[in-house]
């Protein structure tokens, strides 16, 4: 059972970790797979029952291709692993990960300050997704133990890297968002890691996804001080171009940008008003996956939410304008919770009671 793990999800970590298929019959375990993924699942099993034992340490892990090892304070340990170890396990989940803290028999710990050392297996992008989110995590209990002296990192190599961008007091909350929604729409449409380790944003990816998620960071600070251009986007292959009437534009952004932050959230993509260089605006659709006619998500759903929304704004205008077509329209879409707030804006009449039930109240008098 302790192999298995609650609704099997020890036995799907170590196959997402070790790249190699893990089944279990009876009490025998059969790995699939490559040898090296088949040799990395059966090592990984065994460091998984020698915790129930004690601390585990991985001899020679310098010498490995598979492991991340990360210092951590003593007094942010508690806070890495969480209760019942909710956080360590949250983080293998998301990034498909394996990862605990080893610790050299012998030793009271290796890492910095007498902390320990967490180790991280899984695959190259893998674990550096895990290793950032580690980071963000000390960093908000200790500020500046993985950070102090970094500066702005922009490099060009074209295979899996990490760049960096160091905000300024007021860029982070406003990049960040409200509960990290802000950071996960860019890291979505950009395909790029993006995490936030204090005041310093980190983007692992390709450098085509270096760039993108640059850019769009760049674009979205832009935003706070007005009107952002982006000249010309034919030639982009991760940009949709939808241009929406004048009278439609406060309909389909929404009180504040309530709609498509709405989009956003419901498609993975990142999504803004712009002028082109004639100085005429139109909306970007940004996402790296493109989306399909008929499925959910990507740039196709978004573009044939924002049609919809046009399409009734048209229509309700229409309807206005001819008192007869108002049988014919369509019932309005369901709108945010801040539309409905607006749209109600006179208060609900208190009827008065009928003839009859007064002529009834009288007689018991």
């Amino acid at each position: 059972s302790y192999a298995l793990g609650k609704q099997g999800g020890t036995r799907k970590k170590l196959e997402r970790s070790s790249g190699a298929i893990v089944q279990y019959v009876g009490q025998v375990a059969l790995f699939s797979g490559e040898k090296a993924a088949r040799r990395r699942a059966k090592e990984y099993m065994k460091w998984l029952f020698e915790q129930l034992e004690g601390p585990v340490y991985v001899e020679r892990w310098e010498d490995r291709d598979d492991i991340t090892v990360l210092d951590i304070p003593s007094d942010c340990v508690g806070y890495v692993t969480g209760s019942r170890r909710a956080a360590l396990g949250g983080m293998e989940e998301e990034w498909g990960t394996l990862m605990f803290f080893m610790t050299k028999p012998g030793s009271k710990g290796k890492g910095r300050g007498n902390g320990e050392q967490l180790a991280i297996f899984g695959d190259k992008r893998s674990r550096r997704g895990a290793e950032l989110k580690v980071m963000s995590s000390v960093e908000e209990k200790a500020p500046g133990y993985f950070t102090r002296g970094v500066r702005e990192k922009i490099g060009e190599d074209k295979g899996f890297a990490t760049d960096r961008i160091v905000f300024k007091d007021d860029e982070l909350s406003y990049a960040l968002g409200k509960q990290g929604t802000t950071r996960k729409k860019l890291a979505l449409a950009s395909g790029c890691i993006l995490q936030y380790v204090g005041h310093v944003a980190f983007m692992a990816g390709t450098l085509k996804e270096r760039r993108r998620c640059k850019e769009f960071i760049e674009w979205l600070l832009q935003q706070r001080r007005g009107q952002v251009t982006v000249s010309d986007v034919s030639q982009r292959d991760d940009c949709t171009e939808v241009h929406v009437p004048e009278n439609c534009k406060g309909w389909v952004t929404g009180n504040r940008g309530s709609e498509l932050r709405r989009v956003e959230q419901e498609t993975g993509t990142y999504m803004f008003m712009a002028l082109d260089k004639r100085g005429d605006e139109r909306l970007l659709i940004f996402s790296v996956d493109p989306g399909t006619k008929t499925g959910d998500g990507g740039r196709m759903h978004a573009e044939r939410l924002i049609n919809e929304m046009i399409q009734d704004k048209l229509r309700g205008d229409d309807g206005r304008g001819r008192s007869d077509s108002r049988s014919r329209s369509p019932p309005p879409r369901q709108r945010s919770d801040s539309r409905r707030k607006a749209r109600s804006r006179t208060p609900p009449r208190r009827r008065s009671p009928s003839p009859r039930r007064r002529r009834s109240d009288s007689r018991r008098r």
